[in-house]
């Protein structure tokens, strides 16, 4: 078939059967996609080392540390436990606990004395544990105990052998016990509060923008970010991050053949990968595919985002379909939608959140939509307004506590939906969302 200039290879009538061949060569001729791997290049150390060779737990450490090098003092470990008590899982904690954690408490402290190990082993018997980052504080009588989660799963029993461990070595201490997690899962043990990646990159970019800090740091800084980004939710500042949504919104039959010829969650294994595809069939099918895994040898990581964000096509797709310009923003494993009249609501100075929006999160093969509000970026005229429907929205659909006490209100939620009907659902939400908040001036 001839294609004339201008011509887009995604919108031709079905009356053509697409080969994987015609698929790939549209892949290759997208502009999008052109743009997308222009802009996924990388001149930074940090970002060229892949976060997993990058121990981020020592990036961690010392930056928790008041006697390193960054001169920002306690600041980080004040900002992560004041963030770790507005978790909804400080009930589980003592009272105690609870007033420790309590923002105008951890802001009076001073950690000078504090010691900060990585790696640091538990002494559990008959077996080698560590705990990722341990933060000591003999003077007042303090431990704080950080379980890095960067992709990757809790082992079994894994926090309450940990917990355990911590409570036999330091027997006569406080201890705060962090489960950071790039995927946003929660500890099995109830003692354990989850942080997501969220807290990192919000406190790495306010760093950016103070005066006073060393321009070296905010360099550091500004690297570390970025890598966490890559890996966790893909700036849209640039432009990547819509690029890749619209990329996987409009290449799911190519993508799905890249799928098909990677070996799953096992990066190492790419070289096996193409030897299987240059020593196996020949024909027209199997030159595609080389050159489809060529195109991915460009830039893995940002085609592996690609993969992940294609499960979120179809929820773009629907929602485009019924209210037209979009915003959205794509994080690992859930997606945030929300939309311009929505979006009037926020005050700028307060941060780039959505006051109202849908949040899409991917649970294996089903999602989980629900609706939320966010009052910490809300104009205060509204915040009053915001309040009542968000209490009224609980009280009709039987939410009793949101998830997180830090001005997340969650109003609505559907769980274990097909794609399908999450889809469906989304733009049923989205809907109850516009009608709660069209008349609101």
């Amino acid at each position: 078939m001839a294609l004339t200039p201008g011509t887009n290879l995604l919108h031709l009538t079905c009356r053509t059967r697409m080969t994987l061949e015609f698929l790939v060569d549209a892949l290759y001729a997208d502009s999008d996609v052109q743009r997308m791997l222009a802009l996924s290049t990388h001149s930074d150390a940090l970002q060229i080392c892949f976060p997993k060779e990058v121990n981020i737990s020592r990036f961690l450490a010392w930056l928790i540390d008041p006697t390193q090098g960054h001169g920002l003092g306690d600041q980080a470990i004040k900002s992560l436990l004041t963030r770790a008590g507005q978790s909804s899982r400080t009930d589980y904690l003592g009272l105690n606990d609870r007033r420790f954690l309590a923002a105008s408490n951890v802001q009076t402290l001073a950690f000078s004395s504090i010691v900060v190990m990585t790696e640091a082993e538990l002494g559990v018997h008959n077996q080698k544990r560590y705990i990722d980052v341990l933060a000591v504080d003999p003077a007042a009588k303090l431990y704080i105990a950080i379980e890095n989660k960067f992709g990757h799963h809790e082992g079994k029993d894994q926090t309450k052998t940990y917990y355990e461990a911590l409570r036999d070595l330091y027997p006569n201490y406080r201890g705060i016990h962090i489960y950071l997690d790039s995927h946003e899962n929660e500890p099995d043990h109830e003692q354990w509060i989850p942080i997501d990646y969220t807290w990192l990159t919000i406190f790495l970019t306010q760093i950016e923008q103070l005066a006073w800090v060393a321009p070296h740091v905010k360099s550091t800084m500004a690297q570390f970010r970025r890598v966490i980004q890559e890996e966790e939710e893909i700036a849209d500042s640039d432009g990547l991050g819509k690029l890749v949504t619209t990329v996987a919104s409009n290449h799911d039959e190519a993508l799905e053949a890249l799928h098909d010829i990677l070996t799953a969650n096992a990066p190492r294994s790419r070289a096996k990968d193409l030897a299987k595809l240059i020593n196996g069939p020949s024909g027209n099918e199997a030159k595609a595919n080389v050159r489809l895994f060529q195109l991915y040898a460009r830039r893995p990581l940002i085609w592996d985002r690609c993969l992940k964000e294609r499960k979120f096509a179809r929820f773009h797709t629907a929602l485009h379909e019924a209210f037209g310009t979009l915003l959205s923003d794509p994080l690992r494993v859930v997606t945030y939608f929300s939309l311009e009249l929505l979006d009037r609501f926020r005050d700028d100075e307060l941060g780039g959140s959505f006051p109202a929006a849908i949040r899409v999160r991917q649970e294996g093969d089903h999602f989980r939509v629900t609706s939320f509000i966010f009052l910490g970026c809300v104009k205060s005229q509204y915040r009053d307004t915001f309040i009542k429907i968000a209490n009224a929205e609980r009280a009709l659909h039987n939410i009793r506590k949101t998830s997180r006490e830090d001005g997340f209100f969650t109003i609505r939620r559907s769980e274990s939906l097909p794609p399908a009907r999450a889809a469906a659902e989304a733009v049923e939400q989205m809907r109850n969302l516009v009608a709660l908040f069209k008349d609101l001036h």
